[in-house]
């Protein structure tokens, strides 16, 4: 496989977008946008993005706007960004959008033949718990006003669009409460929707006293599904089937 940064992907408004390109020494059999996490960076997404270039895949990775290498403000832009990462990747053909928690959101709201949404961020409210480690344990990948910006930002970003085009929707067994509660709801709206859940390697729920201590196994279950291999199985794995679809449809 191959791997270069890409120069010459741009927002709309003009400024660059800073990208990883991962490509297979085959021809590629798609192409598929990796959207990080909110405080996260394409970097972090190497793992998954490398699970489906050995599907034959091609890979463009991101820095979302206020994100890694990106220095354009954080906000709603981000939408716009990643529309233009997934015209980039069409040039390999059909094309998936795959995203964990933000990203995952992100994934839903695209314009991408099929969609991988792991541990997609889609609550009816952030948890007390999921605000004090936002505000408490910010990212230093991440640009933003204030620490706990994000819930002001999913607020802004609007709710997913129903459609019916292929969605997996991907959660670890033991994921974050309040976005588990949002599964079912959120698969309602999308009637092209699989729901599956990754089962090896996920922490244990603890007893304790302290609920931010017993709450601290699902936030990094969620967290860790970046690099969990069954995740990363599960999602290329979907992924080929459904782009090998779309390109026979």
């Amino acid at each position: 496989m191959n791997l270069v940064r890409i120069k010459d992907l741009k927002a709309p408004d003009g400024h660059p977008i800073p990208a990883l390109l991962l490509t297979p020494d085959v021809s590629p059999r798609g192409g598929s946008i990796v959207i990080h996490p909110y405080g996260g960076t394409k970097e972090q997404m190497l793992a998954v993005a490398l699970s489906l270039v050995e599907k034959g895949i091609a890979c463009l990775l991101c820095d979302l706007c206020g994100h890694g290498e990106n220095h354009a403000e954080i906000g709603v832009g981000m939408l716009e960004e990643m529309q233009a990462g997934i015209q980039y990747a069409r040039r390999f053909g059909s094309t998936s959008a795959v995203g964990i928690s933000l990203g995952g959101r992100l994934a839903l709201m695209s314009s991408a033949d099929c969609m991988v949404a792991i541990s997609p961020a889609v609550v009816a409210e952030i948890s007390p718990q999921g605000k004090w480690m936002f505000e408490n344990f910010p990212s230093p990948a991440v640009r933003e006003p204030y620490s706990g910006y994000v819930t002001e930002l999913l607020d802004k970003l609007g709710p997913v669009p129903k459609h019916a085009r292929p969605c997996l929707l991907l959660y670890a067994e033991r994921d974050i409460p309040m976005i588990l509660e949002g599964a079912a709801g959120l698969k309602a709206g999308l009637s092209g929707a699989e729901l599956r859940f990754v089962t090896r390697d996920i922490r244990p729920d603890i007893k304790h006293d302290n609920g931010l201590v017993r709450y601290l196994p699902r936030w990094f279950n969620h967290g860790e599904l970046k690099f969990n291999a069954e995740c990363g199985e599960v999602a290329a794995e979907w992924a080929a089937v459904r782009l090998l679809q779309a390109q026979h449809a």
